[in-house]
């Protein structure tokens, strides 16, 4: 599974790098513009609305670039467009207050969490002493560290599902990964953040070093750091929100069944009736065959695959009919006064 899943991931951002790079080209130089005037542009006078709108457009931009990953990675060629998408709608607000409920329920849950944690160290500390107390804390902020990654993990799968525009609920995703659990953390969080980890490190003393060798302006090439973890970051939990789905059981609802219509007007008749009735194309013409022939309708005139008709030599305007299409039989009669009988079940 982690191997299919990482291996799916490396595949599918090399098959659509070139895509990945003209769809996030303007997200990238506006980021550059915020990171320049970030770091250049502020002063001692600088108002705080000022860092406020950097910070916030920034996100949108953020935003506006994951739902672009997400949809590339999972959509076909054809649903995305070359430059991406850039408009700001239903799919973006969702988005952006799905994630806004994540970071409450998530913080929410945290703080009730260490509550509970802190008042069970502070029992242990009075009964057992400071040393078991100590190795309880360290034990205790492992497990919420790793509660909170494990629900994070699951919920974040509403995000690719978003983006595709089959959005779903919380609920939703904790019944999709009700059994891949410790699967989603691994490849939603631990890997993402390990590589964003190392990757961080790695080229952040790189762009130290050519910003002290060359020039601080040089610190735009964060903005291509980011651009790139973020990708890989959204590319596993793309892929394994697809995994997930394509583990799913189909449920096949089968249609109700439709009955049988009806219609007459005189010496006319006509009957509907749907395909998935216990009667085929062939039975239906040797019914009418049996049933007409006595009558004098003995005269194919049409005998094609989808198609039927007899008539009567003593009386050419009256005819008997049987045509399938659109998943329907229709039986139709004209100047005949005997209406069809069927061996229907």
């Amino acid at each position: 599974m982690y191997k299919e899943i990482i291996k799916r991931t490396l595949d599918l951002l090399f098959e659509k790098k070139y895509i990945l790079t003209k769809a996030l080209l303007i997200p990238f130089f506006l980021l550059i513009v915020i990171e320049f005037y970030s770091t250049h542009g502020i002063g001692e006078t600088t108002s705080s609305f000022y860092l406020y709108a950097l910070v916030a457009l920034s996100f949108l931009i953020t935003i506006v670039m994951s739902i672009n990953v997400h949809r590339i990675l999972l959509l076909s060629k054809e649903e995305t467009p070359t430059w991406g998408v850039y408009t700001f709608g239903t799919r973006e607000l969702t988005f952006i207050l799905k994630g806004i409920g994540l970071g409450i329920l998530l913080g929410l849950t945290f703080f009730i969490l260490y509550f509970i944690a802190m008042f069970l160290g502070k029992a242990i500390q009075s009964l057992l002493g400071s040393s078991l107390a100590s190795i309880y804390s360290v034990g205790i902020s492992i497990v919420i560290v790793v509660f909170i990654g494990i629900v994070f993990s699951r919920i974040s799968l509403i995000f690719p599902a978003i983006s595709i525009d089959k959005p779903i609920d919380f609920s939703d995703a904790f019944e999709l990964t009700k059994n891949h659990k410790f699967l989603v953390f691994i490849t939603v969080l631990v890997i993402p953040v390990f590589f964003a980890v190392v990757v961080g490190f790695v080229y952040g003393l790189a762009i130290e070093f050519l910003m002290a060798l060359i020039s601080e302006k040089l610190s735009i090439l964060y903005s291509l750091l980011n651009v790139f973890i973020t990708v890989f970051t959204i590319g596993f939990l793309s892929v394994t929100y697809e995994y997930i789905i394509s583990k799913q059981e189909v449920i096949e609802v089968e249609e109700k069944l439709n009955e049988i219509e009806f219609f007459q007007d005189e010496n006319n008749f006509k009957m509907v009736i749907d395909e998935r009735y216990d009667i085929s194309f062939e039975q239906i013409k040797e019914d009418l065959l049996n049933q007409y022939e006595g009558l004098g309708f003995n005269e194919i005139v049409v005998d094609k695959e989808t198609s039927f008709m007899l008539k009567n030599k003593d009386n050419q305007e009256a005819y008997i009919s049987v045509s399938h299409m659109n998943d329907e039989f229709k039986v139709e009669t004209f100047n005949v006064k005997e209406k069809p009988i069927l061996s229907l079940d």
